[in-house]
């Protein structure tokens, strides 16, 4: 091996092994939650968190009603879902999902798009589902099987 390839090969190496330690960090620093390091929260504690069993009305009270109304009725601002439109048949469950999680292009109704709503959890949506099912249900509008 000449002294040249050594002096050149060496500063390269150097950056490469840099190079590689620092992407280890930053990958660790990406799957460790700042949240729960933080607070010291264990992850047996952060792991009952998903086990949160969601009230279907009160979740559609705080995060729906302001547009679509207290019993789903509709607002000058949003649609009714206790309406045929809505019903099983025609918006499945995973439709309602992809409203809450992407927005929605309006095409029913005149009240412009639905943005997306941040931070719902997939449960908390399936029991707002299950709600505005047995609104639905209660209307005479079919609505599949009721909620459990």
């Amino acid at each position: 091996m000449s002294t040249w390839y050594r002096i050149t090969a060496t500063p390269i190496l150097v950056f490469l092994i840099m190079c590689v330690a620092a992407s280890n960090i930053g990958l660790i620093g990406c799957i460790s939650d700042p949240e729960t390091a933080a607070t010291g929260e264990s992850e047996v504690l952060k792991s009952t968190k998903a086990l949160t069993v969601y009230d279907g009305e009160e979740s559609f009270q705080n995060r729906c009603a302001i547009c679509h109304g207290e019993t789903a009725e509709g607002t000058s601002t949003g649609p009714p879902l206790v309406n045929r439109l809505y019903e099983i048949g025609h918006h499945p469950n995973f439709s309602f999902h992809n409203a809450v999680n992407n927005g929605v292009t309006a095409h029913h109704w005149n009240f412009g798009d639905m943005p997306a709503i941040p931070n719902v959890q997939p449960e908390e949506i399936d029991a707002i589902i299950c709600h505005v099912r047995d609104l639905q249900r209660a209307e005479g509008i079919a609505a599949g099987e009721p909620c459990g």
